[in-house]
């Protein structure tokens, strides 16, 4: 019977690429918190570096016949870690410049009358979500659509660095994107529009 504490990196990951089920949970056992420690040094979030983490252990068992760690399996790892932040990183900021688009250019078709309660709706959904944001972080957030101040505006105001001004707005919309998972991006924008045209 093998004993897979015992066993190193190298012998771990051919028992990996040749499918063995329970190396891949040795392997996730022995770097699990680690991962999670390097993915939160990035994110400061413990639920994204989870999410993070999961992901790429989830791609290490889906790709376990291609995996040729050049040194350690931690700096595979790690590597793994680095490039799955990028990419989200990416992804995110494509979101975001896609939703400041649409606000910024105020991009809205005309509502059709059977929409218009679902939107009436979901304004209320979303005043009441930014009622809930942190106070420096809704503050900055309002100023931003309410007022139409820029960054550097907002920064002048408050006091702020502009650096700490796109923080918060890339906060509230985190938080208003994940109270509103379920909807469609467009939507999210849209009635943001209507919302803060009232």
């Amino acid at each position: 019977m093998v004993e897979y504490k015992s066993l190193n990196d190298h012998e771990l990951t051919e028992l990996l690429r040749n499918g063995d089920h329970l190396a891949f949970n040795e392997i996730y056992k022995r770097y699990w918190r680690s991962s999670i420690n390097a993915a939160f040094q990035r994110l400061k979030s413990k639920e994204e570096a989870e999410e993070v983490v999961q992901d790429v252990f989830v791609n290490l068992y889906m790709r376990r016949s291609q995996i040729q760690p050049k040194s350690s399996l931690e700096a595979y790892l790690n590597i793994a870690i680095k490039y799955r932040i990028i990419d989200a990183f990416r992804s995110q900021k494509l979101k975001e410049s896609h939703l400041e688009s649409v606000i910024t250019h105020q991009q809205i078709l005309p509502l059709q009358p059977d929409q218009e309660f679902e939107y009436k709706e979901l304004r209320e959904k979303i005043r009441k979500a930014a009622d809930q944001l942190p106070d420096k972080c809704r503050e900055v957030f309002l100023m931003s659509r309410f007022e139409q101040l820029s960054n550097q505006e907002i920064s002048e105001r408050t006091g702020i660095a502009v650096s700490t001004v796109k923080k918060h707005m890339h906060k509230a919309l985190s938080i208003l994107r994940k109270d509103f998972k379920d909807q469609q991006i467009d939507v999210l924008a849209v009635c943001l529009l209507i919302f803060l045209s009232t």
